[in-house]
C-alpha cells in the first residue's frame, strides 16, 4: 500500500476515535440527567449522534450539547403548525453544568445564526425552567405533546421577517393547542 493511502487511512481512523471519544463523553452527559433521559433513551443516542455529527447537525462546545434537524422535505407529524421544508426542529440542549450559563450563550448564538429560519422545538410541561427560558427567547406554545407517558409541549419560533420584525402571522391560531 501507498505511503499515501496510510496516511489517509491513518488520518481516518484518528478522526473516528476522535468522534467516538466526543460521543462517549456526550452520553455520560445525558447519563447526569436521569429524570430527563430514562436508561431506554441511549438505546439509540451514540448512533443517533453518530448521525448529527455526519450531518453537521450538532454543536458540543463547553459540555453543551445541542442538536437539531432541518427538514429537507415537509414533516408529517409538525405540517399542521405550518413547518415546511428548511425549517430547523431543535432536539435537544443539554449543559454538563446547568447554571453557568454556557448553554445560553451556545443557544443564542444558534437563534441568531438561524433567524431566518422558523424553529421549533418540544418540552416536558414539567420543565418550566426550559419552558421560561424559551419563551424569554421568542418561543410561543403552539401544541401539546407526550414523551411517553409524560407530557409536554410544542413550541415555536417564527422567522425574522424582512425589517427585522419576528412573523406573527397565525401564532394566535396556533397557540389554542
Amino acid at each position: 500500500m501507498p505511503k499515501t493511502q496510510k496516511r489517509s487511512r491513518r488520518k481516518r481512523n484518528k478522526q473516528t476515535k476522535k468522534k467516538v471519544s466526543k460521543i462517549k463523553k456526550i452520553v455520560k452527559i445525558f447519563k447526569q440527567y436521569p429524570e430527563i433521559f430514562p436508561r431506554g433513551y441511549f438505546r439509540f443516542l451514540e448512533g443517533n449522534l453518530r448521525e448529527k455529527f455526519q450531518n453537521k447537525e450538532i454543536i458540543f462546545k463547553n459540555g453543551v450539547v445541542l442538536t437539531w434537524k432541518k427538514y429537507k422535505v415537509n414533516p408529517g407529524k409538525f405540517s399542521k403548525y405550518n413547518i415546511k421544508k428548511g425549517d430547523i426542529k431543535i432536539n435537544q440542549l443539554v449543559n454538563k453544568t446547568q447554571g453557568n450559563g454556557k448553554a445560553k450563550k451556545i443557544f443564542l448564538n444558534f437563534l441568531k445564526k438561524h433567524e431566518n429560519t422558523n424553529l421549533l422545538l418540544d418540552v416536558r410541561t414539567n420543565n418550566k425552567r426550559a419552558i421560561n427560558f424559551y419563551k424569554k427567547n421568542g418561543f410561543i406554545k403552539i401544541g401539546k405533546t407526550k414523551f411517553g407517558d409524560i407530557p409536554g409541549i410544542i413550541m415555536k419560533r417564527n422567522k425574522k421577517q424582512k425589517g427585522g420584525l419576528q412573523s406573527k402571522s397565525s401564532s394566535k391560531m396556533q397557540s389554542g393547542g
